[in-house]
């Protein structure tokens, strides 16, 4: 029989090449790349807002923050508690 040749250091070194093509791999799949948060992490940084969002600050580069329309949960929850 042969000896197995993948030791231990070498499916780690197989694992990290793994990991780092995923990172690389994976902002490029993305529809909006990495997203950036904005806003106290309630908005997302984006070239244009949704329609169920609306512009409130802006971002780095010619982006802008936009956030969500919906009302907050705490406001949804306190009309239904009665």
């Amino acid at each position: 029989m042969l000896p197995d040749l993948s030791s231990p250091p070498s499916r780690y070194i197989k694992l990290l090449l793994l990991a780092l093509a995923i990172l690389v791999v994976l902002p490029q799949a993305s529809p909006d790349g990495w997203i950036h948060m904005c806003n106290y992490n309630t908005g997302q940084c984006r070239t244009a807002c949704k329609e169920n969002e609306k512009e409130k600050e802006k971002c780095t580069g010619k982006k802008i923050c936009c956030i969500p329309l919906i009302k907050p949960k705490s406001q949804a929850f306190s009309r239904h508690k009665s």
